[in-house]
């Protein structure tokens, strides 16, 4: 899952100081990562902004199922200083807008072509987002096993398919985390585990030595190549540009949802709503490169999202 893979694998370089000796081995890992079609351009498309000096980069990660399904969604920003990653998750049924206005699903967007998805979701924060990652579940999880195991924290105590999980803290395998993330019913418990795994993920491998050892340089370049697609802009050489920039902070790389403001139904299915007017200040402190004060100053955001109200 992640810039999903994506964005760690590039911002580790910078992290270890070791760009210069392992460039080449990033782009030889990512050489054979698949590309779809460029992001769409259309009447009303959010414009780049003009920073002076590095500007933050947006992406979208989308987290596909087992069955090609859209399983979730983040907003990845990374700051212009390339020493930090924000993570904003999205509920794969989260209510948006389709090309006409009208109300839809994000996964039904999905469903209709990845260039749909991003539309939605550019259409909703009202920001642009300048690229794509696509990734199977099951891919991101096994980059678990390359790090060694990944630890997070558990609010509540379950069991699913033969495991138990503890509240608390937990350390996780690939297999583990698997069915951790996908067990639950509750679509906000399973939006919010994915993310503190991939959280983890990253922080694991910007604190490890997953560019320093040649073997598991090849096994994340092997997952990569295997479960991740990018739109068609996120060439060879805008990967090298942004390796060399990348010094990411694991204390730097934060994970929040989405302001949600309450649960509907659109078609015989539930929705759940976001929050228009604190959707627009994280828009605000997306544009003005702030996202981390922002997640900061959210109280148990993911606490508050277990009873959300009828709307």
């Amino acid at each position: 899952m992640a810039v999903a893979t994506l964005g760690a694998f590039l911002v580790i370089a910078g992290v270890l100081g070791l760009v210069s000796l392992y460039l080449g081995a990033v782009t030889q890992a990512m050489s054979g990562v698949q590309r779809t079609s460029s992001l769409p351009d259309y009447d009303g498309r959010p414009t780049p902004q003009e920073n002076q000096g590095s500007r933050a980069m947006r992406y979208l990660v989308l987290v596909t199922d087992e069955h090609g399904g859209l399983a979730s969604a983040f907003v990845v920003q990374l700051t212009g200083a390339r020493d930090g990653m924000q993570l904003i998750g999205l509920p794969a049924n989260l209510l948006v807008a389709d090309a006409k206005g009208r109300d839809t699903a994000l996964a039904t967007e999905f469903e209709h072509g990845v260039g749909s998805a991003v539309r939605a979701v550019e259409g909703l924060i009202g920001v642009r987002v300048d690229h794509m990652v696509q990734v199977r579940l099951q891919s991101f999880t096994r980059i678990i096993d390359v790090l060694g195991g990944v630890t997070v924290g558990n609010r509540t105590e379950t069991a699913a398919e033969g495991w138990h999980f503890d509240a608390g803290e937990l350390r996780l395998t690939g297999p583990e985390a698997e069915v951790y993330v996908t067990s639950p019913k509750y679509t906000m418990s399973k939006l919010e585990r994915t993310q503190a795994v991939f959280v983890e993920i990253v922080r694991g491998m910007a604190s490890g030595d997953a560019l320093t050892n040649p073997a598991k340089v090849e096994a994340i370049g092997d997952v990569l190549n295997a479960g991740v697609t990018v739109d068609a802009a996120l060439t060879a050489g805008e990967i090298r540009r942004m390796a060399i920039d990348m010094h990411l902070s694991p204390d730097l790389v934060t994970g929040t949802p989405l302001p949600l403001a309450g649960i509907s139904e659109l078609h015989g299915s539930q929705v759940i709503v976001p929050d228009p007017d604190r959707v627009r200040l994280l828009a605000s402190a997306m544009q003005n490169d702030a996202v981390d004060a922002w997640a900061a100053a959210q109280t148990a955001p993911w606490q508050q999202l277990n009873d959300l109200p009828p709307r």
